[in-house]
C-alpha cells in the first residue's frame, strides 16, 4: 500500500497540492520558467486532476500499454511522470518487486499524488510475491483516496486468485467489482475459468462458459431464444483451460464437446491443431471414437498437423477397437507418406477393424500388404481375427471371401489360410479343417509348419490320435520339419488319450534335438501321471526342477 489506513480521504488528498512551477519539454531540453500555478482543488478523478494541471503549450505524455494490462494515462511531464516511466520499466523485470516497492515510498517522501499507473504497478508488484492481502487492502486503499480501483486493477487480484485455484477469493473480487458498479470483461472471465479449472471445478467452469454462449438449434446456429446470460463473447483463452481438465480428468466426450463449441460458438475458424492433437490423444485412450475420427480429419486433413507415431499408434488402437477400419486406413496412409518405419504392430489394429466389422477379404488383403513390406505376420499378429471365426458361419464366410480372392487374382497368404484351420480346430470342426487343408493347391497355398500345427489343435480339441498321426504323416510326405510347437502339440494330444506312452516318446525326441520342453507340458504331463497313480510323477517333477 501506499498510505496508511489512519489517512483520511481529505487528509490523503491534501498529500498532492503541490504546484507545478516548471514543465518540461523533453525533445528541447527546455522549462518555462513562469508557469500558471494550479492548485489540487477537491476530489477529482485523476484525468481531471491532470487536465488541471496542464498549462497551454505544454507537451502531453502519450499513453503507453504494458503488456500486463497497465494502462499509463495520459499525463503532463511532472515529477511523477518520471516515477511512473521508471515504475513501467521496472514492472517488466520479474525481479523488481523490491525496487518498485522502493521507488513507491519515494513517491510517499516527496508528497506525490500517485495515480492509478502508479498502484496499477505496485498491484502488479504485490501480485509477483503472491500477496493477495496487500492486493486487497491496496484496492481499498485506492477507493478512499479518490482513485477507484478500475477492472484491469480487480483483474489483477483475480490473477493472483486464479493461478492457486482461490475460488473463495475469486468470490470476494467479483462481489468487490459488481459493488464498484463495474462489469467485468473478457480478460476478468479468462482468470477466472482458468482459476476454477486450476482447481479441477470442471462443473462450476462448464456453467460459467455455458452462460458466455448461445443457444443452438440442430444446424449448430444460433436459435432465436439463444442470447447469452452474459454479454461477453468467449475466447479460445476461456476454452482451452476447460478442455485441458476435461482431458486431465479422461472426459474426453465432455473435452470434445467443448471444442466444437469453441468452434461454433466463439468462430474461431482456425483453432490451432495442437488442440485438436491432444483431444484426439486422449480420446483415442478413452474410447471415443467419434472424436477421434473428427480431430484426426481437422488436425491433418485441414490444418496439416504432423502427429508423431505415438499419437498415430493410439488413434490405430482406438479404430482396431471400435471397428473403424477406414479410420485405421487414413493413419497407415500418413503415416506411408511420412515415411514412417511400419512394424508388425502397427497393422495389428488395422487387421483388427477389418476383423470386428467382418470385412474378411479386407482382413486377409492387410497380412498380404504386410508380407510385401518386408514382414512376417503370424497367426499371434492375426489374433483379433482368430477371436472373431469363432462360429462356423463366420468361418465359411471367410473361406468363401478367401476363394474369391483367388478368383480376382489376389495371393492368400499362408497365415490367413492357417487361421481359418486353427478356427476350425478350437470350435471342435475338425472335419472342416481337413476340408480347408484339402483346399490349398486350389487357392494357390503353399502350406508350412504352422498349416499342420492348426491341424494337431482340431486333433487335440477332438482327442482324436488316430487324425494327429495322419496329419504327422502328411508333414512328413511333404518334407515339412517339425518345430517345438509341433513337440508340444503332439504330446498334449497324446495327453488326451488313455494310453499315453507316446507322449514321453516325443518327449524324449525333443529333448534330443537340444530343445528344452515348455512348462505347461510338464504341468499337463504331471496332472495326467497324478491323474493315473503313476508312479513315474517323480521322475517328472525332478526333471522339471532342474529345467528351472
Amino acid at each position: 500500500m501506499l498510505m496508511r489506513y489512519s489517512i483520511s480521504r481529505s487528509a490523503g488528498l491534501q498529500h498532492f497540492t503541490q504546484k507545478f512551477n516548471r514543465i518540461h519539454i523533453s525533445k528541447y531540453n527546455i522549462c518555462t520558467r513562469q508557469q500558471p500555478q494550479h492548485r489540487y482543488s477537491g476530489p477529482h478523478s485523476i484525468s481531471s486532476h491532470c487536465q488541471a494541471t496542464t498549462t497551454p503549450g505544454a507537451r502531453q505524455g502519450v499513453a503507453g500499454v504494458y503488456s500486463r494490462g497497465i494502462i499509463t494515462d495520459t499525463y503532463p511531464s511532472t515529477q511523477l511522470h518520471k516515477f511512473n516511466r521508471k515504475l513501467v520499466d521496472l514492472v517488466r523485470d520479474p525481479q523488481a518487486c523490491m525496487v518498485i516497492f522502493d521507488k513507491c515510498r519515494d513517491i510517499l517522501e516527496l508528497n506525490l499524488k500517485p495515480d492509478q499507473t502508479t498502484y496499477h504497478v505496485l498491484l502488479e508488484a504485490y501480485a509477483r510475491n503472491n500477496d493477495l492481502d496487500n492486493i486487497l487492502r491496496t484496492f481499498e486503499e485506492m477507493s478512499l483516496v479518490g482513485i477507484p480501483p478500475n477492472i484491469t486493477a480487480y483483474n489483477i487480484g483475480l490473477r493472483v486468485a486464479a493461478t492457486h485455484g482461490d475460488t473463495v477469493m475469486l468470490e470476494r473480487i467479483k462481489e468487490q467489482i459488481e459493488n464498484a458498479g463495474l462489469k467485468m470483461n473478457l480478460n476478468s472471465y479468462e482468470i477466472i475459468i482458468q482459476g476454477l479449472c486450476v482447481n479441477q471445478e470442471l462443473e462450476h467452469a462448464l456453467d460459467l462458459l455455458g452462460d458466455m454462449t448461445v443457444s443452438v438449434n440442430e444446424k449448430g446456429l444460433p436459435d432465436e431464444n439463444g442470447k447469452p446470460v452474459i454479454d461477453v463473447r468467449p475466447s479460445l483463452s476461456c476454452y482451452k483451460p476447460v478442455i485441458d481438465l476435461a482431458l486431465s480428468l479422461h472426459e474426453s466426450e465432455t473435452a470434445y464437446l467443448v471444442l466444437k463449441m469453441a468452434e461454433i460458438q466463439s468462430g474461431l475458424s482456425k483453432i490451432p491443431a495442437v488442440i485438436y492433437i491432444d483431444v484426439m490423444a486422449r480420446a483415442a485412450e478413452d474410447y471415443v471414437l467419434n472424436a477421434v475420427e473428427y480431430c484426426w480429419r481437422k488436425s491433418v486433413n485441414e490444418l496439416g498437423a504432423c502427429p508423431d507415431e505415438g499419437t498415430c499408434m493410439l488413434a490405430l488402437n482406438c479404430a482396431g477397437h471400435e471397428k473403424a477400419p477406414r479410420l485405421a486406413a487414413e493413419v497407415i496412409q500418413y503415416m506411408g507418406e511420412n515415411k514412417m518405419e511400419f512394424q508388425e504392430y502397427h497393422f495389428a489394429p488395422l487387421l483388427q477393424a477389418f476383423s470386428l466389422a467382418k470385412k474378411f477379404k479386407s482382413a486377409f488383403n492387410v497380412l498380404s500388404i504386410m508380407r510385401a513390406s518386408g514382414m512376417k505376420p503370424t497367426i499371434l499378429t492375426a489374433t483379433s481375427l482368430l477371436k472373431v471365426l469363432d462360429e462356423p458361419e463366420n468361418i465359411e464366410e471367410a473361406f468363401i471371401s478367401m476363394q474369391e480372392m483367388h478368383r480376382e487374382g489376389k495371393k492368400v497368404d499362408v497365415v490367413a489360410f492357417n487361421i481359418l484351420i486353427e478356427a476350425c480346430g478350437r470350435i471342435n470342426e475338425l472335419t472342416r479343417a481337413m476340408t480347408i487343408f484339402d483346399a490349398a493347391a486350389s487357392l494357390g497355398v503353399e502350406t508350412d509348419t504352422n498349416t499342420y500345427n492348426a491341424l494337431l489343435t482340431g486333433c487335440i480339441t477332438d482327442r482324436n490320435m488316430v487324425e494327429g498321426k495322419n496329419v504327422i504323416a502328411m508333414m512328413q510326405g511333404a518334407g515339412v520339419d517339425p518345430n517345438v510347437d509341433t513337440y508340444q502339440s503332439l504330446i498334449s494330444l497324446c495327453l488326451t488319450q488313455i494310453n499315453y506312452e507316446d507322449a514321453f516318446m516325443y518327449l524324449e525326441e525333443m529333448k534330443s534335438h537340444n530343445v528344452i520342453p515348455s512348462e505347461p507340458i510338464y504341468t499337463s504331463l504331471v496332472r495326467k501321471l497324478a491323474r493315473e497313480n503313476d508312479p513315474r510323477i517323480k521322475y517328472a517333477i525332478e526333471e522339471m526342477e532342474s529345467f528351472g
